[in-house]
């Protein structure tokens, strides 16, 4: 135009196939320009003889006041797509019908919601001559828009920012070679997700209206995955805070007592020899801890305790005819190995390892190509076959046992609610018709399964609390100086092998949280690539986000404009926080 720039001028080429598109009405304007200023408005209107065929329309814009906060749980939109077209050109729904070119949720809580949010739309009729030239509009048939419905989150803003902070203060100051990670807080007494974060983020405000080719390949590219919703996409070694769930399947199948001691040696000896398949140890160079019992195992994070459990969890099966999966189904009873069934799109349900799985892989790389197995029979039976050190690895989340950060979270809370309820997590507060109190569809807690803790709970609940603050408990320089007499912190730290060799690449720092253990109301959940130990990265983390609710301090704190977050500035306020080298 006369008075934009070069680069936001509309060139001709672009009008001319724009006008020729058949997701645009050749009833209603077709837009060729978008964001003009008030200049460019006044122009066009006060030069509207000139222009007899251009129109200028005020529309409602999205608006996002905290910029890039909390991008992924709310998702974005976009155009339909040729397939979504397609099924909506064959069963469109009569109350809100969608047009080609249409806007719709693709993510997040914009997809999940998206009947509530859309609202109806509008219609005009207009009189045409037999050329197909508009004539007039028929205003007695014309119907008005209504507002989609109002869509209220249970998340908490301020805890929101707290805990994107609080991931990205961390990941700078590991110093992690794959900067990324996740976090999620959950209230334990219901299921609602009070905070949910994952890093690297975007702007959804990007997306709005079309993007560009370019950004979208960085957006889409899959060694950075800035789109995916790590918290509950992303699947990754559940290492020791695993431990829960294989402390509850060891009561249960009766393989150890919650006060039974056993004797840490350092060393769990499968089988003869000094190789990694016969030996397995300690974090840390199998340093040996003595008399312990559950409690303890769980304080300093006892390998060999659950090595032990696993292998007997196998053993029970070939000497006492247990079902070969008994450690995996007692697993399972935590929600590990499926879907939370969140309120939100794309969710992966991570994976336990069974001898069943185990088999069929071996059987399609078999299947695939015999030169897997060294076109040898002999060595595929064999990978088929589950090993006692494959159970005893499973024990301590490794073996390609893979749990997602909000998995983890949702596990703990289980058992910080007292009563074992293991909820659905759900993201929504209620939805309300536009701009009205009246409820369209209030929050309901949904119990999936009531787990069984018994006589071991006080146990696990003692062990967890010396994690924090007890000697050799494996966070306790971390939670030094925390509040833990008024609001204390039961938790658990994870160090998760990502790779075979030991320089390929950092581990995975993980810690899991809740509290006060009084009364727990928050489990924070934090996983960090390349963090390194569970008390290295993602223990800081937890403490960051808890310790302004356990203080009281969030209750005065202001989101910042925009959302932005200074990562920076939080790792050199959090510098103070101790960290240590333990799993």
């Amino acid at each position: 135009s006369r008075t934009r720039p070069p680069d936001r001028a509309v060139a001709v080429e672009f009008l001319e196939k724009r006008l020729a598109d058949t997701r645009f009405s050749r009833f209603r304007p077709v837009p060729v320009a978008e964001d003009l200023t008030v200049e460019e408005e006044i122009y066009f209107k006060e030069q509207a003889d000139l222009f007899p065929a251009v129109t200028v329309e005020r529309e409602t814009v999205r608006e996002y006041p905290y910029g890039a906060l909390a991008a992924h749980l709310l998702g974005y939109v976009g155009a339909l797509s040729d397939e979504q077209w397609a099924a909506f050109d064959e069963e469109n729904d009569p109350d809100k019908p969608y047009t080609q070119a249409d806007q719709i949720g693709k993510s997040g809580i914009e997809a999940t919601y998206e009947p509530y949010l859309r609202g109806i739309p509008g219609r005009q009729v207009f009189e045409v001559d037999r050329s197909g030239r508009v004539v007039r509009e028929l205003g007695g048939q014309r119907e008005e828009p209504e507002p989609g419905d109002d869509v209220y989150l249970s998340i908490d803003a301020r805890i929101q920012y707290k805990a994107e902070e609080a991931l990205q203060a961390w990941i700078l100051r590991s110093g992690s070679p794959t900067p990324a990670g996740a976090a999620t807080v959950v209230d334990p007494r219901d299921g609602r997700v009070v905070a949910m974060a994952s890093y690297p983020t975007y702007f959804p405000a990007d997306l709005v209206g079309g993007i560009s080719n370019d950004l979208w390949q960085q957006l889409t590219d899959p060694e950075t995955k800035i789109l995916s919703n790590r918290a509950i996409q992303e699947a990754y070694p559940a290492a020791s805070t695993f431990k829960l769930a294989t402390s509850y399947a060891g009561v249960k199948l009766g393989l150890v007592g919650p006060n039974d001691v056993v004797v840490d040696e350092g060393v769990y000896s499968l089988c003869d020899g000094e190789g990694s398949g016969c030996k397995k140890r300690n974090s840390g160079g199998g340093a040996a801890m003595g008399p312990i019992t559950l409690s303890t195992a769980l304080t300093r994070s006892s390998d060999y305790y659950y090595y032990r459990l696993g292998v007997l969890a196998w053993r029970k099966h070939q000497n006492e005819g247990a079902p070969e999966d008994a450690l995996q189904r007692e697993i399972k009873a935590l929600g590990y190995g499926e879907k939370t069934g969140i309120d939100l799109t794309g969710e992966s349900g991570g994976r336990v390892p069974t001898p069943e799985t185990n088999r069929q892989l071996a059987d399609s790389l078999w299947e695939a190509n015999p030169a897997n197995y060294g076109n040898d029979e002999a060595v595929w039976q064999d990978a088929r076959r589950w090993k006692a050190g494959y159970s005893a690895d499973v024990a301590i989340g490794q073996f390609d046992t893979l749990v997602t950060p909000l998995q983890t979270a949702n596990a703990y809370a289980s058992l910080a609610n007292g009563e074992g309820r293991l909820y659905r997590p759900q993201m929504l507060s209620q939805v309300t018709k536009a701009n009205s109190a009246a409820v369209v569809e209030p929050f309901e807690a949904e119990v999936i399964r009531t787990v069984d803790y018994g006589d071991m709970r006080t146990a696990l609940l003692d062990g967890f609390k010396g994690v924090t603050s007890a000697e050799g408990g494996t966070a306790t320089s971390t939670f030094a100086g925390f509040p833990l007499d008024t609001w204390g912190v039961a938790g658990k730290t994870g160090s998760a092998e990502v790779g075979d060799d030991a320089d390929q690449r950092s581990d995975n720092s993980l810690f899991v949280g809740f509290g006060p253990t009084e009364d727990p109301q928050y489990v924070a959940s934090v996983m960090i690539e390349g963090g390194g130990f569970g008390a290295q990265a993602a223990a800081p983390a937890v403490r960051m986000i808890l310790e302004p609710i356990a203080t009281g301090a969030i209750n005065e704190f202001k989101v910042p404009r925009g959302g932005i977050i200074d990562a920076e500035r939080a790792a050199e306020a959090s510098s103070s926080i101790g960290t240590s080298s333990a799993d």
